[in-house]
């Protein structure tokens, strides 16, 4: 993957954003900031990470269809709402390395800490 790559369909009817101006646990890195349109009204669904004093990680895909999206592009899809082979294949390497990193060890002692990057993110996302 690449900044600028998108999966149609994988963000469905229900989905979960940052609100920059509630609070959130800190840092917070969104990883990926995905436009949308819901009932006329533009919005985000918000794939994001931090980690907890314990060190656990914590990840939000964002995304009520994340799960579903594993099964996209198998011969037993069911409803896949149009995601694709790549959308599947997308979904199931990242579950793949979030449930490697989650295995390892607390990620937040292993790994390096999420970017506190929400006001930029939404700094410089269009309204």
């Amino acid at each position: 993957m690449k900044p600028g790559d998108s999966f149609d369909h994988l963000v469905g009817v229900e989905y979960d954003r940052v609100t920059p101006d509630m609070p959130t646990p800190a840092p917070l890195e969104i990883i990926a900031h995905s436009p949308l349109v819901c009932e006329g009204r533009h919005s985000h669904s918000d794939s994001a990470y931090y980690t907890v004093p314990s060190g656990a990680g914590v990840f939000a895909s964002g995304t009520m269809r994340w799960v579903e999206a594993l099964m996209a592009g198998t011969r037993e899809n069911g409803r896949n709402h149009g995601m694709d082979a790549r959308t599947g294949a997308f979904v199931t390497r990242a579950t793949e390395n979030l449930l490697h990193a989650f295995a390892a060890g607390p990620c937040g002692r292993i790994r390096p800490k999420p970017r506190d990057n929400v006001r930029d993110v939404y700094a410089s996302a269009p309204r």
